[in-house]
């Protein structure tokens, strides 16, 4: 009986182990057929490589605005002056502040669109790691959870999986907190061929938080690619509505 105790406790060990060593079987035919690439350059070899890491176009911190984010509004904000704002009936934005990794140029531009658009999901976590040293001490401080921009319905269905919530999660274990699904979107179209009025018309109450969904007080919202922050500010006031006093936001890059 002894014996049959010790042979039936092992087997879940066996199988585990089995499981593993064909996942592992699996990624190296994977990786001889089909390499992993640059997603910048295109060399093989990793996802992003050194010299491309290197030449992204990353923002200044000391240069960019410290309420909104954009690259070069520490002195006089392009994006969150009263002017910018007053054209969407708001004197001050509904985050408590934002930051970007990265300009949104050519190289940033391919590195999204390898992840988002060719369904290359290991960059989540290479790009989580470009962002979270943008998370500034100040902003750690009661910082309780992290949570995503989620995609629209056609977007998901066309790409297979929601690039926000995959991002987040990265961004959260980065951080060593929790990553919480508790947005949802269910009336907008694509932003990315929409101009900038159509893009704040377009997103005006188009996020609301899941029924009985309870947030932290202190959370830091997630999304790819901030072009005129009117997703942000959408997702913000829908998180702020449901109960989060302090919304910051992280993105990890930045079109101005």
């Amino acid at each position: 009986m002894e014996n049959a105790t010790r042979q039936t406790d092992t087997t879940p060990r066996r199988a585990s182990l089995a499981t593993k060593v064909a996942r592992l079987a699996s990624e190296a035919l994977l990786e001889t057929l089909w390499p992993t690439r640059c997603a910048v350059c295109d060399e093989p070899g990793e996802l992003l490589c050194g010299p491309c890491r290197l030449g992204l176009p990353y923002i200044d911190w000391w240069r960019a605005c410290p309420r909104c984010g954009a690259p070069f509004g520490r002195v006089q904000c392009s994006e969150c002056n009263p002017v910018m704002l007053g054209a969407t009936g708001r004197t001050a934005p509904p985050f408590a502040s934002a930051a970007s990794a990265v300009s949104y140029e050519s190289a940033a531009r391919r590195l999204v669109t390898t992840y988002k658009d060719r369904g290359e999901r290991r960059l989540a976590g290479t790009m989580a790691a470009l962002m979270a040293p943008y998370v500034a001490p100040g902003w750690r401080d009661g910082l309780q959870a992290v949570t995503f921009v989620p995609a629209t319905p056609a977007a998901r269905r066309r790409r297979g999986f929601d690039h926000a919530e995959l991002l987040a999660q990265a961004v959260a274990e980065e951080l060593g907190i929790a990553c919480i699904d508790v947005l949802r979107r269910p009336h907008s179209f694509d932003q990315r061929r929409l101009s900038r009025a159509a893009r704040l018309a377009n997103m005006e109450g188009s996020m609301q938080a899941l029924p009985g969904a309870t947030l932290p007080r202190s959370v830091l919202l997630v999304d790819d690619v901030c072009t005129t922050g009117a997703t942000l500010f959408a997702a913000s006031e829908a998180l702020r509505e449901a109960g989060a006093a302090c919304v910051r936001c992280l993105t990890f890059a930045r079109a101005w």
